[in-house]
């Protein structure tokens, strides 16, 4: 065996091990025969999904975290209510605490009157304990069992921003899939379905609908509460990138492990950059994001805020080559405690086009650079021998470097001003100072007021306490249901049944 044949077996094996970690960090294979086509805000998102939802045949399948009593959502309910009317399957999963407001509204009465499932994730219980702190964050809307959407959009108008008021609609990125993944993200909304009431049917679950039909490899990676597989994944990734690694988060507050794996990337070469919110609709988090850019800005990590109302995409591209797209955040509350839904594209005219958004929305974000530090001058002897007279080639060689000096100077300050890059100070200040007033005036409020601190972990511990105790009263009823269906199993048997006893 020559040594290009052993090269490039060396080169198989090292994929083979790479594809075996992806599958296994994400618990989903890789599935090929995909056709996909990427969706960007709700000018391109919302009027693909009324349109597939008008034209539904057979069955609707929505699992999404808001679901809001506003215009846009008024329009959706229309046309399931239309749809449910005309006998086509309905089953729609909201979370509650992000549906709160069209729960308590009965905004999905209606919907139900017409013959729609309706059923709501996690709503307060007496019950439900600790597992109330986990959401159902996945926006994902399956038609017909032949078309797929994930993103991060949900079905409310804020994402159309307000154009009365000058304010342009939020930046998102949202997906459409045909082929084969179908199967897997019936299997999730079903997982999610039967964990608030009576499974799905099975018959809705069979393949014959996913039939391949494009020439995209995908993996569907359903994270439900405690598996950590897109916090795997992501870390993974993070590993694997070689050349450039552009993440895109809406609340971004990553671990320590996580901020490392991004730290030892750029200084091992790879490019990698971050565009997060600079204003966000849950301002507490930009602002402790802002506390988390020095070690990245520090290893090489460039960082970028947003300069629109709100960006709320959650989108990586690795190499050119590997791309996400989905519900997930970089944070502990996505990674570990909620259920998510994202797509892993290996699709390179996808994961280009998807770079490409990414450099377009960099034109529309502001730079955090460091602080460059005041060089303090150093002082040297004095040399003691006669300082020799510069010859006219080398007095023309100093201008010159020392013009070229200033004019890298004044394309570095041009540069500040048309891209707007921001030194990390000006950000890194107030966020600070607001999380120490905050600290502060929450700190006085419980020393006049110490019930303010007690009366929330009184209710967290008595939640958990008689959710434990509901537990254990529906064990013991169990327990009581088999001793009683086995004393009756052995009255109808009969003492002509029992065994000849023994003399």
């Amino acid at each position: 065996m020559n040594r290009d044949q052993q090269s490039t077996q060396t080169l198989q094996f090292v994929r083979q091990l790479a594809e075996q970690a992806l599958s296994r960090s994400a618990g989903a294979p890789l599935i090929a025969g995909n056709q996909v086509e990427l969706l960007y805000d709700s000018a391109e998102n919302f009027p693909a999904w009324e349109s597939a939802l008008a034209a539904s045949q057979e069955s609707v399948f929505i699992e999404m975290y808001i679901f809001d009593n506003d215009q846009f959502g008024r329009k959706i309910r229309d046309i399931l209510i239309n749809k449910a009317k005309a006998g086509i399957q309905i089953c729609l999963l909201y979370d509650w605490l992000g549906s709160w407001r069209a729960h308590l509204s009965n905004f999905f009465k209606p919907l139900q009157d017409a013959g729609a499932e309706v059923r709501a994730y996690h709503p307060p219980s007496l019950g439900g304990g600790l597992s109330l702190l986990g959401r159902n964050h996945r926006k994902m809307i399956i038609v017909d069992r032949r078309e797929l959407f994930v993103s991060g959009l949900c079905i409310s108008s804020s994402w159309q921003g307000k154009p009365d008021k000058g304010l342009p609609p939020w930046r998102d990125t949202g997906l459409a899939l045909r082929g084969p993944l179908l199967a897997p993200a019936l299997s999730a909304f079903a997982d999610s379905w039967a964990s608030c009431g009576a499974p799905l049917e099975a018959h809705w679950l069979r393949a014959d609908y996913a039939a391949p039909c494009g020439e995209t490899a995908a993996r569907l990676i359903a994270t439900t509460p405690s598996t950590a597989r897109m916090m795997r994944l992501d870390l993974l990734v993070a590993s694997f990138a070689r050349r450039t690694l552009w993440l895109t988060d809406a609340y971004f507050m990553a671990t320590s492990l996580y901020l490392s794996a991004l730290q030892q990337a750029a200084r091992d070469g790879v490019d990698v950059r971050l565009l997060v919110p600079r204003s966000s609709d849950i301002r507490w988090i930009a602002t402790i994001s802002r506390t988390q850019y020095r070690p990245l800005l520090e290893a090489g990590v460039r960082v970028f805020e947003w300069n629109g109302p709100m960006i709320h995409a959650k989108t990586a591209v690795a190499d050119g080559r590997w791309a996400r797209i989905g519900s997930t955040n970089l944070n502990l509350s996505s990674w570990l405690v909620n259920r998510e839904l994202d797509i892993a594209l290996e699709d390179e005219t996808l994961a280009s086009q998807l770079a490409d958004r990414f450099l377009q929305d960099l034109e529309n974000a502001t730079e955090i650079v460091l602080k460059p530090a005041r060089k303090r001058p150093v002082p040297t002897p004095v040399r003691q021998e006669k300082r020799r007279r510069a010859t006219p080639k080398e007095r023309a060689l100093s201008g010159a470097s020392a013009a070229a000096r200033q004019a890298a100077r004044l394309g570095d300050m041009l540069g500040a001003v048309v891209h707007g890059s921001r030194s990390l100070e000006s950000s890194e200040a107030p966020a600070y100072l607001s999380i120490g007033l905050a600290l502060c005036l929450l700190a006085l409020a419980i020393a006049y007021f110490p019930w303010l601190a007690a009366l929330p972990l009184t209710a967290l511990l008595a939640g958990a306490g008689l959710s434990i105790i509901a537990r254990a009263i529906s064990l013991y009823r169990v327990k009581r249901r088999k001793k009683q269906q086995s004393g009756q199993a052995e009255r109808d048997n009969g003492p002509d049944d029992a065994p000849p006893s023994q003399s």
